[in-house]
């Protein structure tokens, strides 16, 4: 997990990437296949790589507007604002393993520890980010480096389900 965490006068970015995984190769490399049988498949094996490659979600919490601002880049050239709440919609920052369970595995189902950083609001929430057992530790990191910044402002709780 890649994610740039800094601070511009009142406002505190945060820009993260998502990882790139064995299923997400595996996914992309049979579409790659199919794309020789059929050009429509060659198109979104080509779109789902540059996609996912020079993609990432940025999101912006400003400090003199009161304001969570969400933005989905391309390229680095395209930013396009998604949503934007105030302050007042989000309940806490969520540190859990909820999103854990079965994945599959070389041989059939088994258990996977995933770890999220969520904003919880009113209507939801909304994910920054979502990682595994090996980048615990640098999201543990984002979330304190998250609360340091932005502890007057809200809530935050770690909560773990145990396996």
């Amino acid at each position: 997990m890649n994610y740039d965490l800094y601070k511009q006068n009142n406002v505190v970015f945060l820009g993260v990437e998502a990882s790139f995984t064995l299923i997400d190769f595996l996914m992309f490399f049979s579409s790659f296949l199919l794309g020789f049988v059929f050009a429509l498949f060659f198109l979104i094996f080509a779109f789902a790589v540059l996609q996912k490659i020079f993609s990432r979600y940025e999101f912006e919490f400003n400090k003199d507007e009161y304001t969570v601002s969400r933005y989905y880049r391309f390229f680095n050239y395209f930013r396009i604002r998604l949503q934007t709440i105030g302050f007042g919609d989000v309940d806490e920052l969520l540190l859990s393993n909820f999103e854990s369970g079965k994945a599959l595995f070389s041989k059939g189902m088994g258990a996977k520890e995933w770890f999220t950083l969520d904003l919880m609001t009113d209507n939801g929430y909304i994910r920054l980010v979502k990682s595994d057992e090996e980048e615990l530790d640098q999201i543990y990191q984002l979330y304190q480096e998250l609360e340091e910044k932005l502890d007057i402002y809200f809530k935050f709780r770690i909560e773990f389900l145990e396996s």
